[in-house]
């Protein structure tokens, strides 16, 4: 089923900006005269699932722990500090 763009838009819940950055990487589509485009909505939905385009937002990240954060956390101010060590002069009398 051939749809416009806007309809294509509403269908998949995306702006038309998506759209044309997502014709500009391969997007299928009709021309229909000699600036109107179709979309076939079967073809475009196994486009994107190609293209690993599922989610509008982007791929989906995993969330880290909060104990992991706070373990690289310290092992960044463990780290700053051995430099901080090397890097300050000694104090001799």
């Amino acid at each position: 089923m051939a749809v416009r763009r806007q309809e294509l838009c509403a269908e998949l819940q995306i702006s038309e900006s998506t759209v044309r950055r997502m014709e500009l990487e391969g997007l299928p589509f009709l021309l229909v005269g000699k600036r109107g485009k179709r979309y076939d909505l079967d073809e475009v939905k196994a486009w994107m699932r190609e293209q690993r385009r599922e989610c509008q937002s982007g791929p989906i990240k995993t969330v880290v722990s909060m104990s992991a954060l706070w373990s690289m956390a310290s092992a960044c101010t463990k780290s700053a500090q051995q430099v901080r060590r090397r890097v300050m002069p000694s104090k001799s009398g």
